[in-house]
């Protein structure tokens, strides 16, 4: 379970990320309380990205065989790719506070 968890973490985050924004502009349509729940949590998942990406390329690891080592490697890749996802779908947050 601990491998799914960190293979399909950052996909996981993404994930979050956008039902949170989606769901705070379903909430309140055209209320800037939608846009400022969707910064807090762009800037949330950004965080929890962040922290991810950190955990899979910084921590030094013992891979016991190859498969270990292409987790950890999945779960860097997945991180990344979902900092970036979230940092372009929340980029109009971002610009325009």
């Amino acid at each position: 379970m601990r491998r799914w968890l960190l293979m399909l973490g950052g996909l996981l985050v993404w994930a979050a990320h956008f039902f949170a924004v989606y769901a705070a502009a379903s909430i309140f349509p055209g209320d800037p309380a939608a846009e400022s729940l969707a910064l807090v949590a762009t800037l949330a998942e950004i965080g929890a990205n962040g922290i991810l990406l950190w955990w899979t390329l910084g921590r030094k690891r013992t891979a016991a065989d190859g498969f270990d080592e292409w987790t950890w490697r999945l779960g860097a890749i997945g991180a990344g790719l979902s900092l970036l996802a979230v940092l372009w779908q929340g980029m109009p947050l971002i610009a325009s506070t």
